[in-house]
């Protein structure tokens, strides 16, 4: 009991914060409003005027039996009442359009485009630790498909609970006014299908809930399909490919079919509810038209009223689905808006630039029970080039994740320029340091635009210059368009090491005071890799510098590298020092060498 009231309050409170939502387009809603009330008022007055035109015809009809055929047609009443009901059914059709255009094209587009862009925001503001432990497929599913759902049914869910609630009270105060007993035949039979309704909406939600999370790991393998396409074919996993496919495909449909099942049980419950009605009223209002009690337009009035009754329960059944979707989704989209932010520093503290990085007791791990980092102390003074190297998982990334604030150290401090990092803006953090890492990132434009991204407002001659010094313009020159040739999404029009030599490119550019240059050579050929690693030790020159390799013969010329191992500093020195120590160093880089022998 207490679960399903926790879920109720759940949905409740899914409901109102959609509202809150609507705010930026409250306008359009109160137009909507007002287009539904003008819609119900028509509604209401039809059953009058169709009630008196019934009237009218019956009276002319029982005359000319009691009279024969003296029996006089009022045509005037008659064709007033029939006027009057073809302008009100025209006036019905003018206001569904209008409600259409206005709840569907401007509703629903409105926020679900505003829903996108507070999630866009969002991410910016969310740790790197998120978006680490969370698949991209469930991010876009939520971004795109979740967003999708709740903006197409917002109108709907609108559109019952406004015409709806305004309907069912108008039609109750309507046909009570007609014939107290019949009304109350009506209100008493219909609403049980409602309670019948709502008693499957929490089964129909669990369904729902999980054919999303269902939803999100086909995003998520369909992106590995395009992002590992050549991995995909290399290794002939195109039937293992398919098979998750399908395996993720039949989960949702088994869920949604379980879902429907239920929905689609819905339809019948209410018709047979509302046969129920209609007959009571035929059989009720026979009766009293007999007695003389009603007449035969009021019963007919009654009748049409108990369709209007209907009619909103109809809708409620007919969207039932959607809106168990909508919350469904909604609650998957307000999840992620809810997830915790990086702080946020007010402090205007800038560094120096002189590029002094001192780590003073610093522990860290990526999960409690699995510490990483204890107890890291090093003192870079400004200007030197620190190579820090060791096996794989023993801390070397994670020392520039930290560096960069991408995540903030358990305890302990990181000092720039004196300066404790935590009491800085991670903008500002990130604005002293450049950087080349061993994934590149490039994206769908020019050349010149790739390497341009690296500082603001780049010039054409600094863009030139900052190719030149990667030396990459002799490819540049090779290119059909030069600087204008345009790479395309998937980067496949150029090779690993021209993508790796533009980030290079764009570092030269951006000439940061402090560098990290993360397997920067990873993906260039050995000449590639001689040239570049000219033009890198002009690029760090006075700059204070962070190079993580797994290739040692890139950093022998360090003033000093940091050997780590499960987190720990385990050696510290040149080069030729560690050499001599016969250590850890000594057997890294030996291992190198073996295997080349």
């Amino acid at each position: 009991m207490a679960k399903k009231e926790k879920k109720k309050n759940l949905t409740l409170k899914t409901l109102r914060r959609m509202f809150v939502d609507v705010k930026p387009i409250l306008g359009y809603l109160l137009l909507g409003f007002f287009i539904c009330s003008t819609s119900v008022i028509l509604a209401l007055i039809a059953p009058i005027v169709l009630g008196r035109i019934t009237d009218t015809i019956y009276a002319y009809w029982e005359s000319k039996q009691i009279i024969g055929g003296a029996a006089v047609l009022e045509k005037a009443a008659l064709f007033k009442d029939a006027v009057t009901l073809a302008i009100i059914y025209l006036g019905s059709g003018v206001v569904a359009v209008m409600n259409f255009i206005v709840m569907n094209n401007v509703v629903s587009k409105f926020y679900a485009c505003g829903m996108r862009i507070k999630m866009s925001d969002k991410i910016t503001r969310m740790p790197i630790k998120y978006v680490d432990k969370t698949p991209n497929g469930d991010i876009i599913s939520r971004m795109m498909s979740d967003v999708s759902q709740m903006g197409t049914s917002l109108h709907s869910i609108i559109y019952i609970l406004t015409y709806g609630f305004l309907q069912l009270i108008g039609v109750s105060i309507m046909m009570f006014r007609v014939n107290a007993l019949m009304a109350g035949l009506v209100i008493i039979i219909i609403p049980l299908s409602l309670l019948i309704t709502l008693s499957m909406a929490s089964k129909v939600e669990k369904y729902y809930d999980k054919a999303r999370k269902h939803i999100g790991k086909w995003y998520s393998i369909t992106e590995e399909d395009y992002s590992g396409f050549d991995t995909i074919k290399a290794f002939h996993l195109e039937a293992q490919q398919n098979a998750a496919q399908a395996q993720i495909a039949d989960d949702i449909c088994r869920e949604d079919r379980k879902a429907s099942t239920l929905v689609n049980k819905i339809q019948p419950i209410i018709s047979f509810t509302n046969t129920l009605a209609f007959a009571g009223i035929c059989v009720l209002g026979g009766y009293l038209t007999l007695q003389g009690t009603v007449t035969v337009g009021d019963m007919v009035a009654v009748l049409m009223y108990a369709r209007m009754v209907a009619d909103p329960l109809d809708m409620i059944a007919q969207n039932f689905g959607s809106m168990q979707r909508v919350f469904t989704s909604a609650r998957k989209v307000y999840d992620f808006l809810d997830e915790e932010e990086m702080t946020v520093n007010t402090s205007h503290e800038i560094p120096s630039g002189e590029g002094e990085v001192v780590f003073e007791d610093v522990n860290f791990s990526y999960s409690s029970d699995k510490p990483l980092i204890e107890n890291l102390n090093l003192h870079i003074k400004p200007g030197q080039k620190v190579a820090i190297v060791g096996p794989t998982g023993g801390g070397k990334t994670t020392i520039v994740n930290l560096l960069m604030r991408f995540y903030d150290v358990d305890s302990g401090r990181i000092l720039i320029d004196g300066i404790d990092s935590t009491r800085m803006d991670r903008s500002r953090v990130r604005d002293i340091f450049g950087m080349v890492l061993q994934d590149t990132w490039l994206f769908s434009g020019t050349i010149y635009e790739n390497i341009a991204y690296g500082k603001e407002n780049a010039t054409k001659q600094e863009v030139m210059e900052a190719a030149e010094s990667a030396r990459i313009d002799y490819f540049i020159d090779t290119m059909p368009n030069g600087y204008d040739t345009v790479i395309n999404e998937e980067t496949s029009n150029i090779s690993a090491g021209q993508k790796q030599m533009l980030t290079i490119a764009r570092a030269y550019l951006a000439n940061k005071p402090i560098l990290i240059l993360d397997e920067a050579t990873s993906n260039v050929d050995t000449r590639t890799e001689l040239l570049i690693q000219e033009t890198m030790d002009k690029l760090v020159k006075g700059k204070t510098s962070f190079v993580i390799a797994h290739r040692l013969s890139t950093i022998v010329n360090s003033d000093i590298i940091v050997v780590v191992d499960n987190g720990h500093i385990v050696e510290t020195g040149t080069h030729h020092e560690l050499m001599a120590r016969n250590g850890f160093y000594t057997e890294i880089y030996n291992s190198q060498y073996d295997l080349l022998r």
